[in-house]
């Protein structure tokens, strides 16, 4: 993803050709990832296929393990390692402890220790001298084919049409590659030839599932990379001319954005409609008084706190993983107005919620709540002393020291109505970018070692 030369040259062990492959195994293991389908989520099974991506995932991940384990210790990554890891046992003893159906726990801690499995890949990648870039590709490469993968899985395999297409093409992939694209438009000295690929990419997928939320994690992408970009000016990485220089790419792209629009307009004219009533009129043509996205996912939390409420110790460590829950009965008439009322929706829920902080209170009580806070919190801090500590000496890869800020951050605009830690794919992606800053701090601490040895 880069062509340029690093001024700065971090040695790579024999090791890192094989981890980079492996890295790539990886992240491709959940590539084609879907939603399953209802008969399967009740029952908590697993397809062949879903066995198969996962054990890919083990195999490259064991692999890597094999290759670097003598890096696990390197600090600060190491920190990050270890809070995790102490974080999921944590959460399997407990739920064991609380009487949790084994099978539901272990399918809902998955995801988390896919993240903790992304972390260790990172970590090791960069401590062996695979290059930033080379380490992001294959999250690239894994979130534009799933983002198109889950809309011809749904079109094809689950009979969705547009005018029925909503969470069932939906990837998890989405708010990342908003992220990656707010990075490489502000943040990279030139034009990247593969964003015009991850902005039709994301868009398409946007404009197919009519889902609001989508457009949060593109706002946060603009937010949080103009932020970046005046750290970057106070630390001598950018000026302000080159703001200027940046506005003529975003410009292009509204302009082919407004094109694309009206073509849209002639050929799918209903999906234009669809988007204008998700957007103004949700409420009042259902016949309910407030945005049924809104009510299911306040039936959700007021049912999980007056679950909590009955016993107010599991304030303290939750329920448990994969334990059970209910949307709270009092929206049921008005949510019924929506959805059928002999569909049973809300009675005996088990999945990793709506949203990431009502769950991970009801799993784990304060106890998860810091937890996802601090692993959220800390990637940001470590993208930003990975990014200050390389602002000396910059390299071609120093706009994706960033990266994992920018991530966090679209991450968490959608943290509220969303629980981007159910989905597999988007665990082990930010597993990833929390061990992405290992490289550019083992690449600092060259460039202080070289500034310590050299003659004054």
């Amino acid at each position: 993803m880069s062509t340029r030369q690093d001024p700065v040259d971090v040695p790579a062990t024999p090791a890192a050709r094989w981890v980079e492959g492996l890295l790539w195994v990886f992240m491709g293991s959940f590539a084609l990832d879907y939603r399953a389908s209802i008969a399967r989520e009740a029952g908590a099974g697993a397809g062949l296929d879903q066995l198969v991506f996962l054990s890919m995932a083990l195999l490259s991940t064991g692999g890597i393990l094999f290759l670097g384990w003598r890096h696990l210790l390197v600090r600060p990554g190491a920190w990050f390692i270890l809070f995790w890891g102490g974080f999921l046992a944590f959460m399997a003893a407990n739920s064991l402890l609380q009487g949790v159906q084994p099978g539901r726990a272990v399918r809902i801690i998955l995801p988390l220790a896919l993240c903790l499995a992304g972390m260790v890949n990172a970590h090791i990648a960069g401590c062996v001298g695979v290059k930033p870039s080379r380490i992001v590709m294959p999250v690239f490469a894994a979130a534009c084919t799933n983002i198109m993968w889950r809309i011809f899985q749904g079109f094809v395999f689950k009979g969705v049409t547009f005018d029925t297409a909503r969470t069932e093409v939906q990837s998890a992939a989405n708010n990342w590659l908003a992220a990656w694209i707010g990075c490489a438009l502000l943040l990279r000295s030139r034009f990247h030839w593969l964003l015009p690929l991850a902005i039709g990419v994301l868009f398409f997928g946007i404009f197919i599932t009519v889902t609001r939320s989508l457009l949060f994690p593109v706002m946060a992408s603009a937010a949080a990379a103009s932020l970046c970009f005046l750290l970057g000016k106070r630390w001598g990485l950018y000026q302000p001319i080159d703001a200027v220089k940046r506005l003529w790419p975003l410009a292009l792209i509204g302009l082919i954005s407004v094109g694309a629009i009206g073509l849209a307009f002639v050929a799918q004219p209903h999906q234009i409609e669809r988007w204008n009533e998700r957007l103004f009129h949700h409420a009042g043509d259902r016949n309910v008084t407030e945005d049924i996205s809104y009510l299911t996912r306040r039936a959700e939390a007021d049912g999980i706190f007056e679950i909590l409420n009955r016993d107010p110790v599991h304030y303290l460590y939750g329920r448990g993983i994969g334990a059970s829950y209910y949307w709270h009965s009092k929206y049921m008439p008005a949510i019924h107005l929506v959805y059928p009322p002999t569909e049973e929706i809300g009675n005996d829920v088990w999945f990793a919620g709506h949203s990431t902080w009502t769950y991970s209170l009801f799993s784990g009580g304060v106890i998860g709540l810091l937890a996802h806070l601090s692993l959220i919190g800390g990637v940001m801090a470590a993208s930003l002393l990975a990014a200050r500590a390389n602002a000396s000496h910059p390299g071609p890869d120093q706009w994706l020291a960033f990266l994992p800020f920018i991530a966090a951050c679209c991450l968490l605009s959608e943290s509220l109505t969303s629980n981007p830690f159910d989905e597999r794919l988007a665990a082990m992606i930010f597993g990833v970018m929390a061990g992405l800053s290992q490289s550019f701090l083992v690449r600092a601490s060259w460039v202080h070692a070289g500034l310590r040895t050299s003659p004054k």
